[in-house]
């Protein structure tokens, strides 16, 4: 069986989006579309795989980017014929105004709804955008009984991804770009049985573990012995944590880091209430909730701006190099921060303005700075009301100094 599916790309904003987060993955998304195409097909799926019945991407022809190691400019147009020989419909979406905006968010919502009102019952809507502009699309889809998938690789409204079936992040536009060759080993699991593999490791994992168990650790232990896991994207629970709550353990207890048997193990104190030595502030945690901020403790976040900031001086910039280095650098010397998280503060300082691919690698206080700001950027553009006592706060949770704020007129002075 096939799920007849639609796929809309705006490839402005993925390309400039994964740009900023890694470049060579940027490149990989532009100019080989056909191989990501075709593996997405068969990954990263609810139910079927796909057969894409209706693939077009909307283009500035006049966009471009600049590149850093000749000084020249690398035009959007370039990948045209690439996209083309991948079976993608290319419209040219140029700018509308002086700022450089297209009407390519327009066009993709006006051809959904045709499609939508069209003979053909298509099944699935897979959008490539992180624009929350396009919640009114995904309310009429749902509303339609239509699968929704959102390839986003940035920071994603949750009132845009909460309306989505399913969310294909950067990790998994990575997995999806650069999938690792098969390397048949006795531990590799053959294809037809790697459910039942992953269901048997895990149980036996939590049978015999003593303490609750860090589910970033047992994800990266269970990829070690269930190599397809990643693609079959978590055998369509879409996450790890859902393909392990689908296995309804006995008395199993899930938090955002751990997993624990509320019998056997004492239960590890909440994120909700403590982190370290010291209760987490309202502030931390209104970003926690709806900003989805790692519940590091207060202790960690220092070190891991510096660790990040010794990456970027000493190597060569890579998104997913730079989580596991930093991950592990960390571990060592007894801190724990799982790799989601790194890479959660990693995009938020490419994002925020210190990227660590930049000409001058950035100090731990910029990235630190750049993160936070991103932050509460985010929250406002989400409508959470951050006054300047909440800002003080969430900087002294980073360990950051509070921005001065900018000097008053003193024309208004009686």
């Amino acid at each position: 069986m096939t799920t007849k599916s639609v796929i809309l790309i705006d490839f402005d904003n993925l390309f400039l989006t994964l740009w900023q987060l890694d470049r060579e993955t940027a490149r990989r998304f532009a100019s080989d579309p056909f191989r990501w195409m075709a593996h997405l097909a068969e990954s990263h799926l609810a139910l079927d795989r796909r057969r894409w019945l209706v693939a077009r991407c909307y283009l500035n022809p006049s966009g471009w980017v600049q590149l850093p190691e000749a000084g020249e400019r690398l035009y959007f147009s370039r990948f045209r014929p690439d996209l083309v020989r991948a079976g993608f419909e290319v419209i040219d979406c140029p700018p509308m105004t002086y700022t450089g905006k297209n009407a390519a968010d327009i066009r993709i919502v006006i051809d959904a709804l045709d499609l939508l009102a069209s003979s053909c019952d298509y099944e699935e809507f897979v959008i490539g955008s992180g624009d929350s502009d396009f919640a009114p699309l995904l309310h009429r889809l749902r509303a339609q009984d239509r699968r929704i998938t959102i390839i986003s690789p940035g920071y994603a409204s949750p009132a845009y991804t909460s309306l989505a079936d399913r969310i294909i992040g950067f990790e998994g536009i990575e997995s999806i770009l650069w999938p690792e060759p098969e390397q048949p080993t006795e531990s590799v699991t053959p294809p037809d049985a790697t459910h039942d593999a992953f269901a048997a490791f895990i149980r036996k994992r939590y049978d015999e573990s003593t303490e609750p168990l860090n589910l970033s650790t047992l994800s990266q232990e269970a990829l070690r012995v269930v190599s397809g896991a990643r693609d079959s994207d978590w055998f369509g629970a879409g996450s790890f944590t859902r393909a392990v709550r689908l296995l309804n353990l006995p008395n199993v207890r899930l938090s955002q880091h751990l997993l624990w048997d509320e019998v056997r193990h004492a239960a590890p104190p909440t994120s909700e209430t403590t982190v370290g030595d010291g209760s987490i502030p309202e502030p931390v945690m209104t970003l926690v909730r709806l900003l989805d901020l790692p519940r590091l403790r207060q202790e960690d976040w220092q070190p891991l701006f510096a660790i990040l900031a010794r990456y970027a001086a000493e190597f060569s910039f890579n998104l997913t190099e730079s989580t596991r280095w930093s991950s592990d650098m960390l571990a060592e010397d007894g801190i724990s921060v799982p790799r989601m998280a790194v890479s959660f503060v990693v995009r938020g300082a490419q994002f925020g303005g210190a990227p660590l691919d930049g000409a001058t690698p950035p100090t731990a206080r910029q990235i630190g700075e750049a993160f936070r700001d991103g932050l509460i950027e985010r929250a406002n553009a989400a409508g959470i009301v951050l006054d300047a006592t909440a800002e003080r706060v969430i900087s002294a949770w980073f360990g950051l100094s509070q921005p001065e704020p900018a000097p008053q007129s003193n024309d208004a002075a009686g």
